[in-house]
Parts: C-alpha cells; structure tokens; sequence
C-alpha cells in the first residue's frame, strides 16, 4: 500500500486540532481506499487477461463441443442395435466363462489326483520302511533263534541301533 506523503505542517495542524481522531480516521479511511482502488485494478487486468484467453481458445472449444456432440449422437443412434445384440454377446459370453470354468475344473482335477498320487506314494514308502524297520528288529529279537546266539549277529545289531 503506497502511502500519500503529508506535509509536516498539514500533520502538526491534525495533531493539534480537536478533531485529530477523525482526520486520523479520514485518513485510515482514505488509504484503504487506495488500497482497494489498487486491488481493483489488479483484479481487473487479471479478469481481462483470463477472458482474453478463454475468447482465443472459444473457437478451439466450440469445436471440442461439436465433435462432442455428434459422438453422443452417434452412440445414441446405435444404441438400439446395441441393445438387440446384447442377448446374443450375453450368452457368447456366458459360454466363454464356461469354457474357462471347465477347462479351470479340469486342471484343479488333475492337480488334485497328482498330488494324491505323490501323497499316496510317500504314505506307502514310509509304511515300507516302517515294515522293513519293524521285520528286522523282530527277526533280531526271536527267542531261541540262532542269529542271537552267535556273536557276530548281536554285533550287527547293536550297530543298526545306532
């Protein structure tokens, strides 16, 4: 805000009058005044270049607006025709989900049995082991059996133990 430069007479005179609170709010008064012519003009040249801008891209929009148009036109026309196959996409649509149903169906199927197929693999080599393990330590441990009265034999086992 520019201030106005007061005489120093003008001043002292104010200061010394009666009336020295209004013309210290004549003078507030005046200066906002000035600020707000200032404001205006700011606000004015600001609005006036914006319209400018808008006025030299009018017929930029214009035409915008007109391609617009003539595209919605051009999809409200063919909605009816849109709408008539609607049924017929509908069910080719439906029967392609079905096929990926299907062929998903398939493949979690397969997956399912190959991992049976593994389970079913590691449950019977282990029922094998543990029937090998179990015949061994049975055969070892029969009473009266010739393998326990040799020396050698008790030896093995004591190793297959460990």
């Amino acid at each position: 805000m520019a201030q106005k430069e007061t005489s120093p007479e003008a001043r002292k005179s104010a200061l010394e009058s009666d009336y020295a609170a209004l013309y210290a709010v004549a003078g507030l008064t005046d200066a906002l005044a000035d600020a707000l012519k200032g404001a205006l003009a700011d606000t004015q040249q600001k609005a006036s270049k914006r319209f400018d801008e808008l006025q030299s891209k009018r017929p930029e929009l214009t035409r915008q607006a007109k391609v617009s148009a003539e595209e919605v036109r051009t999809f409200v026309i063919t909605l009816p025709e849109q709408f008539k196959s609607l049924p017929e996409a509908t069910k080719a649509r439906i029967a392609d989900l079905q096929k990926q149903a299907n062929e998903l169906l398939a493949q979690a199927s397969a997956t399912y049995g190959d991992f049976a197929g593994r389970g079913k693999e590691a449950v019977d080599e282990v029922r094998k082991s543990t029937h090998d393990r179990s015949s061994k330590e049975t055969r070892s441990v029969t009473p009266g059996s010739s393998d326990n009265a040799s020396p050698d034999r008790q030896g093995t086992d004591e190793e297959d133990d460990r």
